[in-house]
C-alpha cells in the first residue's frame, strides 16, 4: 500500500479541484494508495507540507496549478527524503502540464498516476528559489502574477490572453548582459527572455518539443530583441506567437546548464507564474534530475525524455 499525502490548492484556476477530489481518492484508492489529503492555507504551505512529509508517505500528489506544483518541488527538494511525485493539473493555463502530457480531467490524471513511470526531471535554481519550468521577463510575462484570481477563476486561459494584450502599451525592455557556461555572451536590449525547460509558457509561447529535453541538464534560453519601431514590434510578437525563431535579427535561442544574468536596473520576473525581482545579478543553472515524477507511459517514451 502506498501512503500518499494529497496536497490541494482549493483556489487554482476554476477551482474544479474540490468538485473532483472524490473521483481522484476513489482512482487512487482503488489501486492501493491510502490517501491523506492536506489544503492549502496560504501562499508557501504547499512547500511546508512537502517538506516534512518524507518520513510518514511514499508519494506526495500536487492538485493544484503550476504555481503549486512549484511549492511542492521546492519542498520535496528540501527534504531529508525526496519523494516521487505525482500531479493533478488544475490551474489556469497549465503550462509544465501540457508539456508533460497529463490529463486535463482529473479522474484521468489521478489514473496516469497509477498506471505511470517514475522519472527524474530537471529543476532551476534561480538565485535561491527553484523553478520548474520556467524564469521569464517581459512581454506577457506580468500576466501570470498581475491578473487577479477571480479572473483567472473565470476566464482560465483566456485571462491571460486577455491580460498580456493590456500589457502591450505599457512594455519596456530590458538592457542586460547574459554570460553563458558555454562561452557565448549575450548582451543588449531584449523584449523578452525565459530560462525554460518546457514547451509551452503562458499558453502563448511555445517552443518545438524537438528541442526541448526535460532531464538532459539543460535549460533553453529564448530571447526577443528589443524591437526599434512598431513595425519591429509587431514581427516580435507575431514571431513569439508563431513559434518562427528563424529570424536571427529578432530572436536568439540556446541551450544551456548555467547562467548568469546582470542587468543596470531591477528586472521583475516570473518564476512559474510567480513574481520575483533582481536587482544586479542573478546566477541561474540547472539541477540535473532533481525530482522524480511519475509521468503517462506516452511521455516517457517521447522525445522530451533523455532514457533514464
Amino acid at each position: 500500500m502506498k501512503k500518499t499525502l494529497l496536497i490541494v490548492n482549493p483556489k487554482a484556476g476554476k477551482m474544479k479541484a474540490k468538485g473532483s477530489m472524490f473521483d481522484v481518492v476513489e482512482t487512487l484508492s482503488k489501486s492501493d494508495f491510502r490517501v491523506t489529503i492536506e489544503i492549502t492555507k496560504r501562499q508557501g504551505h504547499a512547500t511546508e507540507l512537502a517538506r516534512d512529509s518524507s518520513g510518514e508517505f511514499d508519494l506526495i500528489v500536487c492538485v493544484g496549478g503550476d504555481g503549486t506544483l512549484n511549492e511542492v518541488v521546492s519542498g520535496v527538494i528540501d527534504s531529508e527524503k525526496p519523494l516521487p511525485i505525482g500531479y493533478i493539473p488544475s490551474g489556469s493555463t497549465n503550462d509544465f502540464a501540457a508539456t508533460l502530457g497529463l490529463s486535463k480531467k482529473p479522474k484521468d490524471a489521478a489514473q496516469d498516476i497509477v498506471d505511470g513511470i517514475e522519472t527524474k526531471l530537471d529543476v532551476g535554481l534561480f538565485g535561491d528559489k527553484y523553478f520548474t519550468y520556467v524564469a521569464s521577463f517581459g512581454a506577457f510575462t506580468s500576466a501570470s502574477y498581475n491578473t487577479p484570481q477571480n479572473v483567472k477563476n473565470a476566464l482560465g486561459h483566456l485571462a491571460y490572453v486577455l491580460q498580456g494584450v493590456c500589457d502591450i502599451p505599457s512594455i519596456r525592455s530590458e538592457k542586460l548582459r547574459i554570460e553563458t557556461d558555454t562561452g557565448r555572451v549575450y548582451e543588449g536590449s531584449y523584449l523578452f527572455g525565459a530560462i525554460s525547460n518546457t514547451t509551452s509558457v503562458g499558453g502563448l509561447i511555445s517552443l518545438d518539443e524537438r528541442i526541448v529535453t526535460m532531464n538532459d541538464g539543460c535549460h533553453e534560453l529564448l530571447l526577443v530583441k528589443s524591437p526599434k519601431n512598431i513595425a519591429d514590434l509587431n514581427r516580435c510578437i507575431s514571431a513569439i506567437l508563431s513559434q518562427n525563431y528563424s529570424n536571427s535579427d529578432v530572436i536568439e535561442l540556446d541551450s544551456l546548464s548555467s547562467a548568469t544574468v546582470t542587468s543596470e536596473n531591477a528586472i521583475v520576473w516570473s518564476l512559474d507564474g510567480e513574481r520575483a525581482e533582481t536587482d544586479g545579478s542573478v546566477s541561474i543553472r540547472n539541477i540535473s534530475r532533481a525530482v522524480t515524477m511519475i509521468l503517462p507511459r506516452s511521455t516517457v517514451s517521447s522525445s522530451l525524455l533523455c532514457s533514464n
